[in-house]
């Protein structure tokens, strides 16, 4: 009957074993530390289980420290493998509280066995303190239920009562014996014990396998979810760029629309000026071709010796040149082409503009003073576009004085290079902007002028913008206003 019920307990190893051994197959896809952590503590368990029945065939060394040790460190690995289920609630205050009453528990169990050789007050001890603390695993089970219902949970309390219940029995038989020599003996505390210990087994094993089997589920269908998101967030930015570049695109030709609205509504001021402008290198062609013509039709005359004939043809190709220059620059100004890009000097692009406003600047009295950098000024933009910020805030200048204006009458234009950027200021001594609108001068459709849309400045704003520039501003009341483009000095194209 002896070895009957060692068999028995040594059944109840293999219990251990082989279900903590098949969890490990189970779900070692997984390569969790968890399920390792659990699956290697259970076997630790069995182990202990196998030289806890075997007393009389193993050393006492082996049957009383080496197997206590064993199923300390199997229950604690248990029991850490299980609270990582509760994370990232704390556990480490339940960790040091375990440590240190495995390390009591232990240390009285020495204290029994080796200094008052009281086996069988430690055999009580060993049954009453498993028993009190599997009530653990009714614990956990109950904080998992709590969070959220589950099979796994449940399985979990029902194990940690059951094989609390049967310890306790255990250890009220064992107390009532008196004795550890009918520690192998048949009794009804040592059946309810194995079968607890069966059903325990199986309970938390299943419970175990059960919890990480939900969670896994939960962490794929959070997965999966989260990639629907992100391919629906994905679908959802790739529709907001189409629709942003749309935008974009209607903005560029708005600004398109605006500019050569702008032009237009400039050329009625330009037309009189450019008309007069015009006229004069026109009659100095008219009036030389004339005189070229009496002086071929006078027979005494010598071609090549009349100095007449080569005033008269140097005239003519000069204000057929300046002629031809008005002309060239109103096109690239006026025209309604789409951008060209191009490298080139911008002094140059100054005196263009600066030639079709003078007939302005001589008509209205303006002095103008323009002081231009020594050395090209290398720039690579869209240049009719650049006129236009010019010729906006020459206008803007020239309308500084009203008609009622007294005294001098000055416009400074400057080019210079600071910290490798160009800069072109506008001055003017005129009546300045009004301090109502300084903040939003560069608003569309805002304006201090009677006659003004608005447009004009956040225009030259919007293409500086473009050329990675900046245009700023300072203004006194009566006493005028400066404003001052930057533009990088390079030579290289720009994206716009």
């Amino acid at each position: 009957m002896n070895l009957d019920t060692q068999t028995t307990i040594f059944m109840t190893c293999f219990v251990y074993l082989i279900l903590h051994g098949a969890i490990w197959l189970a779900l070692q896809e997984y390569r969790s530390f968890q399920v390792k952590l659990w699956c290697a503590s259970g076997m630790l368990s069995g182990m202990a289980v196998v030289l806890l029945s075997m007393r009389g065939l193993v050393s006492e060394f082996l049957f009383m420290y080496v197997a206590q040790l064993l199923m300390l460190a199997g229950n604690g690995g248990r029991m850490v493998a299980l609270r990582m289920y509760l994370l990232p609630e704390p556990q480490n205050r339940v960790y040091w509280v375990y440590g240190l009453a495995s390390f009591a528990y232990f240390l009285l169990f020495v204290y029994l066995i080796a200094v008052l050789k009281a086996d069988w007050e430690a055999l009580v001890l060993f049954n009453a303190f498993y028993a009190v603390l599997c009530i653990d695993y009714f614990r956990m089970g109950l904080q998992l239920h709590r969070k959220r219902k589950s099979l796994g949970a449940n399985l979990l309390m029902w194990g940690g009562l059951i094989l609390s219940f049967s310890l306790a029995m255990r250890t009220i038989g064992v107390a009532l014996g008196g004795s550890i020599d009918e520690l192998y003996q048949p009794s009804w505390h040592q059946a309810i014990m194995v079968v607890g210990q069966f059903i325990t087994i199986t309970l938390c094993n299943v419970a175990f396998l059960r919890i990480f089997l939900e969670i896994a589920e939960q962490k794929k269908m959070a997965i999966t979810h989260e990639m629907t998101l992100t391919n629906e967030r994905a679908d959802e930015i790739q529709r907001t760029s189409l629709i942003l570049k749309q935008l974009l695109e209607e903005r560029e030709e708005i600004i398109r629309q605006l500019t050569l609205f702008n032009k237009t509504a400039g050329m009625g001021a330009l037309v009189a000026s450019l008309a007069h402008e015009l006229n004069q290198p026109l009659s100095v062609i008219q009036t030389n071709a004339g005189m070229i013509e009496l002086v071929l039709n006078d027979h005494e005359a010598k071609l090549n010796q009349d100095t007449r004939i080569d005033k008269a043809l140097t005239g003519l190709r000069n204000a057929n040149q300046r002629a031809a220059t008005i002309i060239s620059t109103l096109r690239n100004m006026f025209g309604q082409g789409r951008k060209t890009i191009s490298s080139f000097d911008f002094n140059e692009l100054v005196k263009d503009v600066l030639l079709l406003c003078q007939p302005t600047f001589n008509r209205q009295g303006i002095q103008v003073q323009i002081q231009l950098h020594s050395e090209a000024l290398n720039f690579t933009g869209e240049k009719s576009q650049l006129q236009q910020v010019l010729l906006n805030l020459i206008t803007n200048a020239i309308e500084a004085f009203p008609a009622t204006f007294e005294g001098l009458k000055n416009i400074t234009i400057q080019t210079n290079i600071e910290s490798n950027r160009i800069v072109m200021s506008v001055a003017d001594n005129g009546v300045g902007i009004s301090p109502e609108i300084e903040a939003v001068v560069f608003e569309l459709l805002r304006t201090n002028k009677e006659s003004g849309m608005g447009i004009g400045l956040w225009l030259s704003k919007t293409i500086i913008d473009s050329h990675q520039g900046n245009i700023s501003f300072t203004t006194q009341v009566n006493q005028g206003t400066r404003f001052v483009v930057t533009l990088p000095l390079t030579t290289e194209k720009m994206f716009f």
